[in-house]
């Protein structure tokens, strides 16, 4: 449509306004964008035959199959959301950390279940063995 106040068009140039092809879409827009990343430029031939028509395809059908995926994870993730339990006061949930158990390690004796080498001695009556005391330094020499 003419701006207001100019006059209007001849009636030739409203004919070929009509005939024009509307814009394009903004998928489309958008797969020009994916094409040109990819190195296919357009050219004159493209309105009588297409080299990268397969291509173009391809393309077309793997935009779309990303948003199907996208939608469904989108679908997914709302439903974990709603059916997790409304928290009131805080963002996370409070849970109590499990205990950490000790490991015990054991001697070759005790995994075999025999009584360990030092009190052997000790449960058949034996003396406890001896320690020897420290040993002493002499006496370092007055200056």
């Amino acid at each position: 449509p003419p701006p207001a106040g100019a006059p209007p068009p001849p009636p030739p140039a409203l004919q070929r306004l009509d005939a024009l092809a509307p814009p394009p879409a903004e998928e489309d827009v958008h797969l020009r964008e994916i094409y040109a990343a990819c190195g296919i430029s357009p050219s004159c031939a493209d309105g009588f035959s297409d080299p990268h028509f397969f291509h173009k395809q391809w393309i077309a059908e793997e935009e779309a199959r990303r948003r199907r995926l996208l939608d469904e994870r989108k679908a997914r993730r709302a439903a974990r959301r709603s059916a997790r339990p409304a928290q009131v006061g805080s963002a996370s949930v409070d849970r109590k950390a499990k205990r950490v158990q000790r490991k015990k390690f054991m001697t070759f004796e005790e995994q075999m279940g025999l009584p360990a080498a030092g009190a052997a001695s000790f449960s058949r009556g034996g003396a406890a063995p001896q320690q020897q005391p420290p040993p002493t330094s002499p006496p370092a020499p007055a200056l």
